[in-house]
């Protein structure tokens, strides 16, 4: 199914469908001053210098069981399927180098108790409102102080169409470090994200008569709720702004007064795919989380939630590859026109366009690759035409590449994650190399969503150079500097003025150009704590120090 695809191919089908990207790409990122976030782009071999190219055993592995290879009681895999290494380039890091970095970054988690300052600074339903309880990382949200209250609530110029990319994001790091350690706030965490990830499906039924429980909306509001934090703190969450009617080519809100979970609740449909990678890649984990968890409330937590999210992979696998939704009467049905749920809508003028998504999504929810084959997982003229029509796509391309690595690995298709993680380290290249014309090189975050998609590779098998392990570090290290000036962790502290604080720059650090943004920055966490993190990738952060909190920032 795999076709290779050239960059004067891409030109003639450009005009076609570049409309279509342009409008899909920016769906769902709502209004209220705060960011999306976002990237992307594609590959022709002969644009990538030959030094650049990987240089690699041709030894693979079946994709059959190995028993040799490690694993847990339940049978995940506890390793890389195979030996995989590439040439070092760039100068190694020394292991003062390690240390000093390793403590930079530890030392900010620490400070700032960033599980903990992610749980206080979210909303959701408080436990305390006698209904199920669960929490999320909102975009268009505004924290308002007075006095010794902190009340969290729902802007009115915007939507958080896309909040599951930053509530991904941070659960996989909590789940990763909670694996680890069993950190108590990383484990309020993950429980609270995974329930988020179960009310954006539960809380998208319309009532008792509904048996659809797998479609995801984009998000699930309730009601107005006043309490105490467990540190003490008076907290309120409002979400009046969104009780509202609306209606828009992207998104449909209303209201489901007689859902059988939260009673009346606010529902905002067609859920897109912009953001689904992030909690696909937290899916692909929450198998280790369902087994290996310490506690009972976070393995049925993450039970439910992935129960579900592989319901929902299978919806789309069986409905051509389309993310169905709902109506405001319940029911189903297939937005229409427009690509903005869809994975299929240019296989007829590309036949590989987005690939790697369609494989992660039938790994995720039938552990099959459904006769879907990606090859290297790059090539294609789509991915070229979506990275140069809204720089948002890269995320959307590269991750959705690294998913398929993963759920890959996971599920045992050694052959095909092999074949993904050689394309992989081309696609990085392609990136990097100044002469390749990738279109994302003009812009100015280009080079720090490099650095995170490197970061993420290394967690599914990529090796590292020692230059591009610099790199990480610095962005890494700029994004501490910057965020240790940023004097509102803490709204609650009589420092801070009464007020309105927007989620970019307010009550959340604004998103840097020159370092990781602050959702990303515990993804470390996921590198230290994956199995498949490559022993021949370059040393750049101390694995041992990062498994134990305790010893953070010293």
């Amino acid at each position: 199914m795999r076709t290779t695809g050239s960059r004067s191919g891409a030109g003639r089908v450009a005009v076609a469908i570049g409309l279509a990207f342009a409008a899909s790409a920016s769906a769902g990122c709502g209004g209220g001053g705060c960011k999306c976030g976002g990237d992307w782009g594609p590959y022709e071999p002969e644009d990538v210098p030959a030094d650049l190219a990987p240089d690699l055993p041709t030894d693979v592995p079946a994709d059959a069981p190995n028993d040799a290879l490690p694993a847990t009681p339940g049978g995940l895999p506890l390793s890389l399927p195979f030996a995989y290494v590439r040439p070092d380039v760039g100068t190694p890091l020394a292991d003062a180098e390690v240390t000093a970095f390793t403590k930079t970054i530890t030392g900010f988690w620490r400070r700032v108790d960033y599980f903990t300052w992610a749980a206080e600074t979210g909303a959701g339903v408080d436990a305390s409102t006698g209904l199920p309880d669960w929490l999320i990382w909102w975009q268009d949200f505004d924290a308002v102080k007075a006095g010794d209250t902190v009340t969290f609530q729902a802007n009115a110029g915007g939507g958080s169409h896309n909040n599951a990319g930053p509530t991904g994001r941070v659960l996989t790091s909590a789940l990763s470090g909670y694996l680890m350690s069993g950190d108590p706030a990383m484990r309020v965490l993950v429980e609270q994200y995974a329930r988020s990830v179960t009310a954006c499906m539960k809380g998208f039924v319309f009532d008792e008569n509904d048996p659809v429980d797998w479609l995801i909306a984009r998000n699930v509001t309730g009601p107005t709720q006043a309490f105490t934090l467990p540190s003490g703190r008076k907290k309120a969450v409002r979400y009046d702004a969104w009780h509202i009617d609306a209606a828009a080519w992207n998104a449909d809100r209303f209201e489901y007064a007689h859902n059988p979970t939260w009673g009346d609740v606010w529902v905002t449909n067609k859920r897109s795919k912009d953001d689904m990678p992030y909690w696909f890649r937290m899916a692909a984990w929450l198998p280790y989380v369902i087994e290996l968890a310490p506690d009972a409330s976070v393995r049925a937590a993450a039970t439910e939630a992935y129960g579900l999210l592989q319901k929902s992979a299978r919806d789309i696998v069986d409905s051509g590859w389309q993310i169905r939704t709902k109506d405001a009467t319940g029911t189903v049905f297939t937005p229409e026109g427009h690509d903005l749920a869809s994975f299929a809508s240019y296989i007829d003028l590309m036949p590989d366009a987005e690939c790697d998504a369609r494989l992660t999504i039938a790994l995720l929810g039938y552990g099959d690759t459904r006769d879907v084959d990606c090859g290297s997982g790059q090539g294609s003229p789509y991915d070229d035409i979506a990275g140069s029509t809204n720089y948002f796509n890269y995320n959307i391309v590269t991750h959705f590449h690294e998913l398929a690595i993963l759920f890959a690995l996971t599920t045992g298709h050694a052959q095909a994650a092999r074949a993904l993680l050689d394309g992989l380290v081309t696609r990085i290249a392609r990136y990097r190399d100044p002469a390749s014309g990738e279109a994302g090189q003009t812009q100015p975050y280009f080079a720090r969503d490099i650095a995170v998609w490197l970061m993420r590779g290394a967690a599914v098998g990529l090796p590292l150079t020692s230059d591009e392990a610099r790199l990480v570090q610095k962005f890494h290290v700029q994004s501490v500097t910057g965020y240790d000036a940023f004097p509102n962790w803490n709204l609650w502290s009589p420092s801070v003025a009464d007020g309105t604080y927007n989620c970019d720059g307010g009550f959340r650090p604004p998103d840097p150009a020159d370092g990781i943004a602050i959702d990303d920055v515990a993804t470390l966490l996921e590198y230290c704590w994956s199995p498949f993190r490559n022993p021949a990738g370059a040393r750049f952060i101390d694995c041992d120090v990062v498994r134990d909190p305790t010893r953070w920032g010293l």
